[in-house]
């Protein structure tokens, strides 16, 4: 099943995805093939990942036929960060459509379904032989998994089929998993591709994010530009998807960064120096 998929945009133009069924790493691939000129836009898929990576140079738990594992490229434009934005809404559009499942985001990216993560996204900026900059983002969909093949992680993470309450949608999607992969890769390609086209085309798709964004309105602790430890009400995000956190010293921008929850029982003993 391994091959290059064609598709077609709305305004005619072609949109490759290229499937693997084991890839090292699809945002390595997608990076190889953007230095050497593959185009403008396309995606690199795959049923398995052996080096998969997350953010903070984590690695993603990516298991043979387990999850959807994909990369898209375009064109950089002016605003990296909302490419993590597309994605995160692409993610929910195909959740929705083909398992039912609705999900809310926890600020940058991560998907979560019934509280856990359900997929991650990270998005990275290259610049082609050409002189091009390009972002390839980086999905990972959990399709399949068990709550055993989680270990560890199963009280944080979880799966599309975990979540799904239809056992009829499961069992059509189960017979073969290589075949779903292969049709979700097609599908996701062309939400994000989209998505993509209607940003540029001056459709402001930040309020639907933050419509599902799960971390407003709730107490984070964050790390400031100085490395300073502070907590506050997670208030909104500005327009390049930065978190703005209100806190007793006044409002601070988290443009990146880890930001945590804190529950009420931690939320006066987990910040300072």
């Amino acid at each position: 099943m391994d091959g290059k998929i064609t598709l077609y945009t709305e305004q005619g133009s072609l949109l490759p995805c290229f499937f693997h069924t084991s890839l090292p790493s699809t945002n390595d691939e997608a990076k190889r093939l953007a230095r050497e000129g593959e185009g403008e836009s396309f995606s690199v898929a795959a049923a398995e990942q052996t080096t998969g990576r997350g953010r903070m140079s984590r690695t993603f738990f990516s298991p043979r036929c387990g999850g959807l594992y994909l990369s898209f490229v375009c064109p950089a434009g002016e605003r990296f960060a909302r490419f993590g934005v597309l994605a995160a809404l692409a993610v929910k559009e195909l959740l929705y459509e083909y398992f039912r499942i609705p999900v809310s985001f926890k600020w940058p990216n991560d998907v979560l379904a019934e509280g856990k993560k359900i997929a991650g996204i990270l998005p990275e900026s290259i610049v082609t032989a050409k002189g091009d900059r390009v972002v390839v983002t980086g999905i990972g969909v959990n399709i399949f998994e068990s709550a055993d093949d989680f270990g560890a992680l199963k009280d944080i993470a979880t799966s599309a089929c975990l979540c799904c309450k239809n056992e009829e949608i499961k069992r059509e999607f189960v017979q073969d998993r290589q075949a779903f992969l292969h049709d979700a890769a097609v599908r996701l390609t062309e939400l994000l591709a989209r998505l993509y086209r209607l940003e540029q085309e001056g459709e402001d798709l930040l309020p639907d994010y933050k419509a599902s964004l799960a971390t407003l309105g709730r107490r984070v602790r964050f790390r400031d530009a100085e490395g300073v430890t502070r907590c506050g009400i997670a208030a909104d995000t500005d327009a390049d998807c930065a978190l703005l956190v209100d806190t007793e010293e006044g409002r601070f921008s988290v443009g990146w960064g880890e930001v945590t929850e804190l529950l009420a029982a931690d939320a006066d003993t987990s910040c300072g120096n």
